[in-house]
């Protein structure tokens, strides 16, 4: 990857999900849909992405049963990473965001159940979604 692909895909909200989760590609699908400025960008966890765009120390070993969102330099996870996405999403879905007065404890909790059963919930694929030729655009790991 060259230096200045890297210092773009730095500039770039980014949201890392398990390509094998059905639960999390269908995730994917509703923040395609709803994303309102169409500004997020999204990799698998399985991609090898995290691991060359954020140091080293803050991508969590093994990677996390959830997802992960960079903004601005920083790595989110759990339900930190959930509520900051939904800021980025058109009204109703973006009043989620306001969940972050919850406390954060409480929050990761219900979040670690939902992860931790997202394969209950809705399968396991063995290969990422395809995305249309617009969306494609929006994922890194189909662009590198």
């Amino acid at each position: 990857m060259k230096r200045e692909n890297l210092q773009e895909l730095q500039d770039m909200p980014i949201v890392f999900y398990d390509g094998t989760c059905g639960f999390c590609q269908a995730s994917v699908q509703l923040v395609l849909k709803h994303n309102k400025h169409k500004d997020l960008h999204f990799a698998a966890l399985q991609s090898g992405l995290a691991q060359t765009l954020v140091p080293q120390q803050q991508v969590p070993d093994p990677l996390p049963d959830s997802m992960l969102f960079y903004e601005h330099g920083k790595l989110y996870s759990e339900s930190d990473a959930a509520l900051r996405v939904a800021r980025y999403l058109n009204f109703p879905w973006s009043w989620f965001y306001y969940f972050k007065f919850i406390p954060l404890s409480f929050r990761n909790f219900v979040y670690r159940i939902i992860a931790k059963n997202r394969y209950s919930i809705a399968g396991r694929t063995e290969a990422c979604m395809l995305p249309t030729p617009e969306e494609r655009i929006r994922f890194i790991d189909v662009n590198l």
